[in-house]
């Protein structure tokens, strides 16, 4: 009896052995595969990470390649070869964004891709010295009074420039004009056709929306449109205020008589006749209007920025309101017969860019860029004088080297990528 019990123990230790060794052979087995499997996600980790990081450099490496072949830009959309692989692709689609470049960089590799939107201006700091001041004029003069600076590379008009002394206030500095100065031609030079062309795509696209969207049906405070998606265009009532809104990205306005207030823009296109801002305006936008644009008191423009008035009417007009900080190119391509301001840039505002003014201009800020002008006209209490400056500073030397604009007189022949957009 006993020996029959030890066998049967016996033969279910043997058995339970076996059972513990086939448990055992099966956990070895799935730690192993569980461990094949970890290196083969690690290295296919490693593998896309390492060709995201290839996508990125390809991006960027077309934006240097877009940058130093401004010919490029005359394509729409095209491949550029970056590497020996061949299985890396990088496609480029050029489009026009207002005064701008938008430029799309699609880079991919089988079925990964990453996709960079970039908007370009003009390097125009790269392409030559840029004049301070051109104002041309065979029988005109300048009378410089207080504090005032002109730059390098300042072109005079025919009768050159002069000290004044206006209401006890004579001319400060040692020198009239700091660094050289020329004799500017009898007329300003002409501006680059391509901004009128701009304008007129941009005003036939604005007139012909039929699917645009109503702004006063939308009841959303902040508006965001990515430059990826197609772009939104808002339609807005006659006489419309754009109130307490945020808009940014691919987003164009318009309208006839739009006033913007309590707002902030970013990136977008406002077409209309007349476009007014209110106080303390904040904003990165293309403003372009027909009969009359203001910036209010205070306000805050940063690049890239325009500024342009298809002015066809001698009471239009572009004003500046006080204690404004601008940067972009306020254009004005149109002739203004006659003696009244179309430019009005009032005290205390700081502008870095580009001004061009087929017509006179009130000026009382400062500008550390270019003024293309006719003429200039100084308001005070005892009157009005012509082609007088009195505290004010314009000097190109003073533009930041990294500020990028667009070419108001020549064709460009150099890019940069203004901004990464997307």
């Amino acid at each position: 009896m006993l020996l029959s019990i030890n066998k049967y123990f016996w033969k279910k230790a043997k058995a339970g052995a076996l059972q513990y060794t086939i448990v055992f052979s099966l956990l070895i087995l799935m730690s192993l595969s569980l461990f094949l499997l970890y290196v083969r996600l690690s290295s296919l980790e490693v593998y896309s990470s390492q060709v995201q990081a290839q996508l990125i450099e390809n991006c960027y490496s077309a934006v240097v390649i877009l940058e130093h072949q401004p010919q490029l830009f005359e394509k729409q959309k095209f491949q550029i070869c970056l590497l020996e692989d061949s299985t890396y692709i990088t496609e480029i689609e050029i489009s026009e964004w207002g005064f701008y470049h938008k430029v799309k960089v699609m880079a991919k590799k089988g079925r990964m891709q990453l996709s960079k939107i970039y908007l370009f201006a003009d390097n125009i700091k790269k392409e030559k010295s840029l004049p301070s001041l051109y104002f041309p004029g065979a029988m005109k003069y300048l009378s410089l009074g207080g504090k005032s600076y002109l730059g390098n590379n300042t072109f005079l008009p025919g009768k050159g420039i002069r000290k004044s002394y206006n209401n006890g206030i004579g001319y400060n500095r040692d020198s009239l004009v700091h660094g050289q100065s020329f004799h500017a031609a009898e007329t300003l030079p002409k501006l680059n056709t391509v901004w009128e062309e701009r304008y007129r795509k941009l005003k036939s696209k604005s007139d012909s929306l039929s699917a645009s969207v109503n702004l006063s049906l939308l009841n959303r405070d902040s508006i965001t449109v990515s430059f990826n998606d197609q772009t939104l265009a808002i339609r807005c009532p006659a006489n419309y205020i754009i109130k307490d809104k945020y808009i940014s990205g691919n987003v164009l306005i318009t309208g006839t008589n739009i006033r913007i207030t309590s707002s902030s823009l970013h990136g977008c296109i406002i077409v209309a006749d007349t476009i007014v801002t209110g106080k303390q305006f904040r904003a990165d936008a293309q403003i372009i209007a027909q009969d009359y644009i203001e910036i209010g008191e205070s306000s805050l423009m940063n690049a890239p920025s325009i500024l342009y008035l298809n002015n066809s009417d001698r009471s239009d007009q572009v004003t500046l309101k006080s204690g404004t900080q601008f940067m972009g190119e306020v254009i004005i391509p149109q002739p203004n017969p006659g003696r009244k301001e179309i430019l009005s840039i009032e005290e205390g505002c700081q502008i870095m860019g580009q001004i061009y003014c087929n017509g006179y201009a009130s000026f009382e800020g400062t500008l550390f860029g270019s003024f293309y002008t006719t003429g200039f006209i100084k308001k005070s209490r005892n009157g009005l004088y012509e082609n007088y400056l009195l505290d004010v500073c314009i000097d190109s030397r003073r533009m930041a080297d990294e500020y990028c604009g667009i070419s108001l007189i020549d064709k460009s022949n150099a890019k940069v990528c203004s901004q990464e957009v997307y």
